[in-house]
């Protein structure tokens, strides 16, 4: 926990740090004794109560009562993963030689990640696959709840599979946003070493410093049943010392796997994860935060994804034009 004075926070501000506190720090969940019981646990329990009481946040109101309404799938038993569709409509060119693939953040899509980051790509003459993960077969269009280690990182190395094969491409790059970026460097390091060029992250987690992000009046406890309620399961595995960080970081202790070019772009409006908490150095890894890069002020974490800055920097990082 940080040691700084405790203040007053906004409704939003403490709805932001109850959510990055579900998703980055509290203790991996084993077992919860039933879905019931969990559910119950979470509507019952302290963080409950806040959770219902912040709803109406503009920013992620909307989330908090859709998982708590089941909109995750019946609360901690959320069914088997949906398929994975990948559409693959594009080749490679010579000067644009590596196909890259998106990988959405908690809650989205491949379908709405395309518009917001692969269409400023496909404007360049980049080949762009959009595909959706982590999802769950009663609602597949809502990807990045289940998990990574399980669901989201085999997808996407079969994904890479598929795409190499359909395009004949020896590398892909891929562009992580959010939880995407876990899943992009994971699969990278883990699960598909030698098969991707570039990792470009945007506003994602490496592992990095999280003090601070939990309220001091919520249980870690309280936390982590809501978590394994909301079916929440890729998130859960963002967890200081969970199995899946365990491995991405290996023996070695790093998340990057050398010989691939890194470039981890935030800016400090995010509240969520922040460059202090999204920057995680290495040999090779360039951090770009948007405004010091590019002049301006400092936007959102869902904000990133629509900024022009911030597409431009992802373009100069897979070797096309760039500049802001």
């Amino acid at each position: 926990m940080s040691n700084r004075p405790r203040v007053a926070r906004s409704p939003l501000s403490r709805l932001a740090g109850m959510l990055a506190a579900v998703a980055l720090t509290v203790p991996l969940v084993g077992v919860v004794g039933s879905a019931t019981a969990g559910a119950q646990s979470v509507e019952a329990g302290a963080l409950g109560e806040q959770l219902r009481a912040l709803e109406d946040s503009d920013d992620f109101g909307h989330h908090v009562t859709e998982a708590l309404d089941g909109h995750n799938g019946p609360p901690g038993a959320p069914g088997p993963p949906a398929a994975v569709q990948t559409n693959i409509d594009c080749r490679p060119t010579p000067t644009r030689p590596r196909p890259v693939i998106l990988v959405h953040g908690t809650f989205d899509n491949g379908p709405d990640t395309m518009p917001r980051l692969g269409e400023p790509l496909r404007r360049q003459g980049f080949c762009v696959i959009a595909p959706t993960l982590g999802a769950y077969a009663g609602n597949p269009a809502r990807g990045g709840l289940d998990s990574i280690v399980g669901a989201s990182g085999p997808q996407l190395a079969e994904v890479i599979d598929r795409v190499r094969v359909h395009t004949g491409a020896e590398q892909v790059d891929l562009v992580g946003y959010s939880q995407g970026a876990a899943i992009a460097g994971y699969t990278t390091k883990v699960l598909r070493p030698g098969a991707v060029g570039r990792v470009v992250s945007v506003g994602g987690y490496w592992g990095g410093d999280n003090s601070g992000l939990v309220p001091e009046d919520v249980p870690p406890e309280a936390a982590g049943v809501a978590l394994w309620a909301a079916n929440l399961r890729g998130l859960a595995e963002l967890a200081p010392n969970s199995p899946m960080l365990t491995a991405w970081n290996g023996l070695e202790g790093s998340p990057y796997l050398p010989g691939v070019e890194y470039t981890l772009i935030a800016t400090r409006g995010d509240t969520v994860l922040p460059p202090e908490r999204s920057f995680v150095p290495g040999p090779g890894v360039r951090t770009l935060v948007t405004e010091d890069v590019c002049g301006g002020g400092p936007t959102s974490h869902g904000g990133m994804a629509d900024d022009q800055r911030t597409h431009a920097l992802v373009s100069g990082a897979l070797g096309g034009a760039g500049g802001c």
